[in-house]
């Protein structure tokens, strides 16, 4: 005997005024038609769903009414005989577990709406039937309220309930579905099978999510499903995407969520595996497999592989760095890099971004002591390509004018426009200067050079009377009317500058 699950609902709204003709017409032939054609193409036992019908990614009770014309329709067809189950919900009887499903979506069409129909087998996911149907909006309003089912079981899509790791909806690769939904607090997770590498080649995942949700993606690997081992918020907008080797054989995890519990609405998923090459020194992820890096050698070739990509390196100090010395790692490429420097025991020391030469990121760092320290190098915003990485140990060359690192060995500039060239050296210097006005008038302070400076003007008591930053594109100036005393100037870099990062002071009476 042929058992067929029907989803009714009642809609109170609707029996107290039903929308315009044009409106319950158009429902009239979707519903005969539809129940017109099932019986054709469903040939064996199972469970039919007629789920919820989506407006502006929300179920809405047009969807209520139609399930409900429908399955009347079908209930009187002869030789299809279907079981109606009232006052039901989906928390009781989520998709996944009907053989198939009839949903649809609702789409504004200039002056009236399109309603799409689709019948789905549940365990292929393949679509067996589509329909389109043309309604008129004049009453409609009305039926687009949120249907009372989706308040208060939430929305579902056929792959539920997959809301643990034990649920997970076992996907074959590549997957793209569109059409998932995620409820208020609702979790999708997606189990998927990796088979071991051929040993030459690693196997790239490649996951993204699609659509206007705010979407969080979190990968688990095979022996551990309680803490995941890469996640993404916002690679392209409010979508999630990752880009990672898989290192091992077995079932991995992905799991899908909102970034805020609230929010409910559709995404789409798409999941993939390449195979990929990686660049030399690969895998060298974390302080175990970290490549070393030889301070005086020449500069080491490596690759960011891909957007997730982080370049581990070793650098052995073999006993703690001089007074005035230090350790400085740079890199050399046309990327833009990020670098981090650790100790041993993962405490954070620095980072940089584009203090090197052609914005390459330098870390200059002293008081080191003997030791192992470690350097990670990935790319900013994703960005992936080759790169050379080098490390030595150096007393950078000062200025001439320093010490002049406070007020009070302020170094002298004179008012006639002569230019000092200077540099921030060692790391965390800043330049003062005293200048002396005889005559009052206008006079020109600024500095030159690819440096972001930020310049700070102070009087003969200490006190700042004028500051700026960027003058003349990333250079500080200050134009100001002087009356005779003495004056001092602060000058730092806005960020970070290392010892080849030279600039040019000067101080001029207009």
């Amino acid at each position: 005997m042929k058992r067929y699950i029907l989803f009714l609902l009642i809609i109170s709204a609707a029996a107290a005024m039903l929308p315009a003709e044009s409106v319950m017409s158009g429902l009239f032939e979707a519903a005969d038609q539809v129940s017109s054609d099932i019986p054709g193409i469903l040939h064996r036992d199972g469970d039919l769903l007629l789920g919820g019908l989506t407006f502006n990614q929300t179920q809405v009770q047009l969807g209520d009414l139609l399930a409900d014309l429908t399955a009347n329709r079908l209930a009187g067809r002869s030789g299809f005989s279907p079981q109606i189950v009232k006052n039901y919900t989906m928390l009781q009887y989520p998709p996944a577990q009907a053989s198939w499903v009839l949903s649809g979506t609702l789409y504004e069409a200039g002056a009236g709406y399109l309603l799409l129909l689709q019948l789905t087998d549940t365990a292929s996911g393949s679509q067996l039937k589509g329909w389109e149907f043309a309604l008129g909006d004049e009453g409609i309003e009305s039926l687009l309220q949120p249907s009372v089912l989706a308040a208060g079981a939430g929305v579902w899509d056929r792959f539920e309930p997959n809301n643990l790791s034990t649920e997970a909806a076992v996907i074959e690769l590549p997957f793209n579905e569109s059409g998932l939904t995620l409820g208020d607090g609702d979790e999708d997770w997606f189990a998927f099978e990796v088979l071991e590498s051929d040993g030459e080649s690693v196997l790239m995942l490649n996951a993204a999510t699609g659509g206007m949700m705010d979407t969080y993606l979190e990968l688990y690997a095979p022996d551990d499903q309680g803490w995941a081992i890469a996640e993404n918020d916002d690679f392209d907008g409010g979508n999630a995407a990752l880009q990672i080797p898989l290192n091992a054989p077995g079932m991995w995890y992905l799991k899908v969520r909102s970034f805020s519990s609230e929010e409910e609405g559709e995404y789409s998923l798409m999941v993939s595996l390449s195979e990929v090459v990686l660049g030399p020194g690969e895998p060298d992820e974390g302080q175990d497999l970290a490549s070393p890096l030889n301070i005086g050698s020449t500069p080491l070739e490596k690759r960011i592989d891909y957007s997730d990509d982080r370049d581990w390196f070793r650098v052995d100090l073999l006993r703690p760095l001089g007074m005035e010395e230090v350790l400085r790692v740079e890199t050399l490429s046309n990327l833009d890099l990020v670098m981090e420097l650790t100790d041993e025991y993962d405490n954070y020391i620095m980072d940089d971004d584009d203090s090197g030469n052609d914005n390459n990121p330098m870390i200059i760092a002293s008081g080191l002591e003997t030791g192992s320290y470690y350097i990670t190098v990935y790319g900013y915003g994703g960005e992936i390509g080759p790169y050379e990485i080098m490390a030595n140990v150096s007393v950078p060359v000062k200025d001439e004018f320093e010490d002049d690192n406070s007020m009070i060995s302020a170094s002298q500039i004179g008012t006639m426009g002569e230019r000092q060239r200077r540099n921030f050296t060692p790391m965390g210097d800043e330049d003062w200067v005293q200048f002396e006005v005889q005559n009052e008038g206008r006079f020109l302070i600024k500095t030159e050079g690819e440096l972001d400076t930020y310049m700070e003007l102070y009087d003969g008591n200490g006190d700042l009377i004028e500051e700026n930053d960027d003058g003349d594109d990333y250079n500080a100036m200050i134009e100001r009317y002087l009356t005779p005393g003495k004056y001092y100037l602060k000058v730092y870099p806005y960020g970070s500058a290392g010892p080849d990062d030279i600039y040019e002071l000067s101080v001029e009476q207009i």
